[in-house]
């Protein structure tokens, strides 16, 4: 006899679903790794990207000193140029991934959920058929394009 396992439930209280600082470090670490911040045009890695500070500077901006681009860990990903938070992002795929469940049920209003629940469904798509890719569409089509 067989007993099915009970899906794992997530921790509503988990710093990741209410700081986005904290939101922001766990995407670096699991976009990123241990091998640190990744220039998305580039490549490069490492000793040749920089953190940028200051007053005037949103946090989690790096630099490429080979291209000289700045970027986050949002760039090229479905939550590139969102106005959600990603203490949201982090908690609807989370949600999604644990349960078929309504979003609005963890207060996500209607332009959240009608805004990160269909770049979420494209996402796990292209994931699935190995297509999911980190680069950035160029051209005209790049500002209203969803970047996966």
């Amino acid at each position: 006899m067989t007993t099915a396992k009970k899906p794992k439930k997530f921790n509503l209280t988990n710093p990741i679903f209410h700081d986005e600082e904290k939101a922001r470090k766990h995407l670096e670490k699991v976009l990123w790794g241990d091998a640190g911040p990744t220039c998305p045009r580039c490549g490069q890695f490492g000793d040749r990207i920089t953190k940028l500070t200051g007053k005037s500077t949103r946090p989690g901006v790096y630099k490429c000193k080979d291209c000289r681009k700045p970027f986050s860990v949002t760039v090229g990903t479905v939550m590139e140029r969102s106005r959600v938070p990603l203490t949201k992002w982090i908690l609807a795929a989370q949600f999604m991934a644990d349960a078929k469940k309504s979003m609005r049920r963890l207060g996500f209003c209607f332009i959240d959920c009608a805004s990160v629940r269909p770049r979420l469904n494209k996402a796990d798509r292209l994931a699935v058929s190995g297509k999911l890719s980190r680069q950035i569409p160029r051209g005209s089509a790049a500002r209203n394009a969803t970047s996966i």
